[in-house]
């Protein structure tokens, strides 16, 4: 993944230094010029999320999929596996949507055996790096941002 800033994204200040910022970026701080009479980057208030107190890392997720209990008879289950990064204690992503897991089974065109497991784990959507990832609502807790 490149270390790209785009417009319209949503991150947590992690860092300031005279006219520069950092923000949490894939586990890093991210640092970009930001000067107070030219801004880069439009401050706003929200919630951020970071590791429960205690947990050291929390696994990263590119997808939010239901917990193996949630699938019934006759639909495969899919593996929840993180990617090789991680939210380490002290960091802070802004959250997006908080939602179940969730599969859409489609094995054939015919819409008969069709199927949406949804789970009863909850995941919040953060924004990792340049992408969307996911992390388990159990692992992380939710606060202001600037807190």
């Amino acid at each position: 993944m490149g270390s790209r800033l785009s417009t319209g994204q949503q991150y947590a200040v992690a860092d300031r230094q005279g006219d520069w910022t950092a923000v949490w970026y894939l586990g890093q701080k991210a640092w970009f010029k930001n000067p107070k009479k030219q801004p880069t980057a439009v401050d706003a208030r929200g919630w951020v999320l970071t590791p429960k107190d205690g947990v050291s890392d929390v696994p990263v997720y590119g997808r939010a999929y239901p917990e193996k209990e949630a699938y019934p008879t006759g639909v495969p289950v899919q593996a929840v596996s993180p990617l090789p990064y991680k939210l380490l204690a002290g960091q802070k992503y802004a959250v997006g949507d908080k939602l179940p897991g969730e599969y859409f089974y489609s094995p054939t065109f015919d819409l008969a055996p069709h199927r949406v497991v949804r789970g009863k784990d909850m995941y919040y959507e953060v924004q990792f790096g340049h992408r969307v990832a996911f992390v388990r609502a159990a692992d992380v807790k939710v606060v202001p941002s600037g807190s």
